[in-house]
């Protein structure tokens, strides 16, 4: 099941995605219920993150590749870093360029949301919620400079989520691509990653108590690349949808 937030004539709206039409149910995202009988296609509606977690956790180097292509900061094994709440923006909304890097850089990763929290989690299955589509933007200069992650990865519109959750799918061989102005930049399958989904939860839940509604994001295949003012990137991952943003310079 395809579950979204969006706006309609100005209303909060929950939805489910079938085809090309999104129909409105009652309930919320985590207790869906039945069609409200309103219908609309993707143009007509205002999409909205899918969810707005408590907390955005970043899983590092999870694919080996990715890991050899930035050597300069890359560790041996995969590592965690927490992302501002308030980067978080959707499906066909601006990647705003901050005045204080001169790369930002995308990275295509697969999003986990969890349903049930926990700590030390032992049967992820039972926690997981659902699985949604994250471009963890990241000023990439910043990031060498300061040594450490969390203020090159939370800037405002740092972390399009969406365009919805799916809640029946295996994660674990999906493909993940990415372009930029319809030039492919990342392609790869989640059954490369170092650890898959089920194991990116018990790695995190080692160290963070997680809670219902809380978003990993499991790290991101080689390819990643420089963001310029009007670029369009585009992130599909296999059995979910596409995500889309542009990418604007800032008013200053």
């Amino acid at each position: 099941m395809k579950l979204l937030r969006f706006k309609f004539d100005g209303n909060e709206r929950i939805g489910i995605w079938k085809g090309k039409r999104i129909f409105e149910i009652y309930g919320s995202i985590f207790n869906p219920g039945s069609k409200t009988g309103d219908s609309f296609c993707e143009e007509e509606v205002d999409f909205l993150p899918p969810i707005i977690p408590r907390k955005i956790i970043c899983i590092g180097f999870n694919y080996s590749e990715h890991r050899d292509e930035l050597r300069e900061i890359a560790t041996k094994e995969p590592t965690l870093t927490l992302k501002a709440q308030n980067s978080i923006t959707s499906h066909n909304k601006p990647i705003i360029l901050p005045i204080e890097s001169d790369r930002v850089e995308h990275e295509a990763e697969l999003g986990i949301i969890m349903g049930r929290g926990g700590y030390r989690i032992e049967n992820p299955a039972e926690h997981i919620f659902g699985y949604t589509v994250v471009n963890d933007v990241t000023a990439r200069d910043l990031e060498i400079k300061m040594k450490q992650w969390s203020p090159a990865k939370s800037f405002p519109s740092f972390c399009p989520v969406g365009p919805c959750i799916e809640t029946d799918i295996d994660p674990r061989d999906l493909k993940i691509r990415c372009w930029v102005n319809r030039e492919l930049r990342q392609n790869s399958r989640t059954s490369f990653m170092i650890y898959d989904a089920f194991e990116c939860v018990k790695f995190v839940s080692k160290f963070i108590e997680l809670e219902k509604g809380d978003l990993i994001a499991t790290g991101t295949p080689p390819g990643v690349g420089k963001l310029y003012d009007k670029d369009i990137v585009e992130i599909e991952i296999e059995g979910i949808g596409v995500l889309r943003n542009y990418v604007i310079s800032p008013k200053i």
